[in-house]
């Protein structure tokens, strides 16, 4: 739960964060007739994120058009900023800067929209039954994400209204700069990968360390940007004093307005501070690192590898090893379902690969996914099961044939 918590949240989150920003920009030059733009661009552009997600590979390389998709944003930005400017001395540039913004907000957004749009591959793929207490937590942590970003986004919107213009600029240009730096490092990674853009040890220096090590950092860089800024406008704001007005009516009115900012930006704060922990806490909870524990090593005799009950009658998962005569090391587990029933499998599945599985409580959980693993189905294929071969039990033992497991060491060579 969790995970996918913390999943949704950062990819909402984004998309929230950008469509506000563009709406701000908007309201400051007083182009509030373009607005609708800006909503229309991020209608349009979660139908273009879904369409990459889940249909791209049906018409060619996904890696492609992400890449051609990067690199229309800077371009299309410096247009927009560039008639912007030119919008207050020609027609011709106000008519331009509606379509520009709503070409911007799908090219940004989408970008943004694509992990959004995605959070059910990584919530049902490997999921084997629709109704499951695991499924269930992992939906309402999907959907309480995106809620928590939603609410946070209109109450950022309605904090920032009124808030200093200088101080709005500084943070909505900042955060677009941030953005557009990891979407510039993206693009380098992809152009690479295609072999659109020289591999040079100066560039890999470059690219590398931020990829593998910074680039989560970027999304918590906008976490603190905005607490930041609320933090700021809520010391800076001002009671209005007796001595400006004239009228005591137009006090009780800008006194009003004042309490009401105030309000909007406690709240904003309170759910960014939320934002913040729940992003920590779902950080430390996904990159948690679990050690398998070590496998017993087996071998077979007469072709046959013959494994007591007695040593796996204790409804725990045992983790075992045959090196094969390809010198190939295959891991397998067994684990107890009661009533004399086992569950034997590899230590891999078709989706994760060679990762493997760890017990928690009385859980089988897969290493990298962190599905939970029903003990009553392993043995059957499907989902994030492991990946089951022929056994039997006979005599008070389990029985695998060396055959039918290597018809599998194919999963274990790299």
């Amino acid at each position: 739960m969790l995970g996918i918590l913390d999943y949704t949240l950062k990819s909402s989150f984004g998309v929230g964060l950008l469509v506000v920003t563009l709406l701000l920009y908007l309201t400051l030059p007083d182009l509030t007739s373009k607005v609708k733009y800006v909503w229309i661009g991020t209608g349009l552009a979660l139908v273009f994120a879904t369409v990459l997600v889940y249909g791209v590979d049906f018409w060619g390389n996904r890696e492609l058009f992400e890449f051609a998709w990067l690199s229309c944003i800077f371009p299309v930005l410096a247009l927009l900023i560039l008639t912007g400017r030119l919008a207050s001395k020609s027609k011709s540039a106000q008519f331009a800067v509606g379509p520009l913004v709503l070409l911007t907000t799908v090219l940004l957004i989408t970008v943004e929209g694509i992990e959004l749009v995605g959070f059910p591959i990584k919530i049902f793929v490997q999921a084997r039954s629709f109704i499951n207490t695991e499924l269930i937590l992992k939906v309402i942590g999907a959907l309480f994400g995106i809620f928590l970003a939603a609410l946070f986004g209109w109450t950022y919107f309605k904090s920032t209204r009124k808030m200093n213009k200088q101080l709005v600029i500084i943070t909505g240009t900042t955060l677009i700069t941030i953005v557009l730096a990891r979407d510039l490092i993206s693009l380098l990674q992809l152009g690479m990968t295609l072999g659109y853009i020289p591999v040079t040890p100066v560039l890999v220096s470059v690219v590398a360390p931020v990829i593998n090590t910074y680039y989560p950092l970027f999304f918590y860089a906008l976490v603190l940007l905005v607490a930041v800024q609320v933090i700021l406008a809520r010391v800076v704001s001002k009671k209005p004093v007796q001595q400006e007005y004239g009228n005591p009516a137009l006090r009780r009115k800008s006194l009003a307005e004042y309490r009401n900012q105030l309000r909007w930006l406690t709240v904003t704060l309170a759910l960014i501070l939320t934002t913040g922990a729940l992003l920590g806490v779902g950080h430390v909870y996904s990159n948690k690192k679990v050690k398998l524990s070590p496998p017993v090593p087996v071998q077979a005799e007469n072709g046959v590898i013959v494994i007591p009950v007695t040593q796996v009658n204790d409804n725990k998962l045992h983790r075992f090893n045959f090196v094969t005569q390809n010198n190939v090391a295959m891991r397998f587990i067994v684990v107890g379902k009661g009533n004399g029933l086992f569950g034997v499998g590899l230590d891999a599945c078709e989706i994760c690969g060679v990762v493997g599985y760890y017990q928690r409580g009385d859980n089988v959980v897969c290493l990298n996914c962190d599905v939970i693993i029903n003990k009553q189905t392993i043995g059957f294929p499907g989902g994030c099961n492991p990946i089951p071969f022929p056994n039997k039990v006979e005599n008070g033992s389990i029985l695998i044939k060396t055959a039918d497991l290597m018809q599998k060491e194919k999963v274990f060579i790299e």
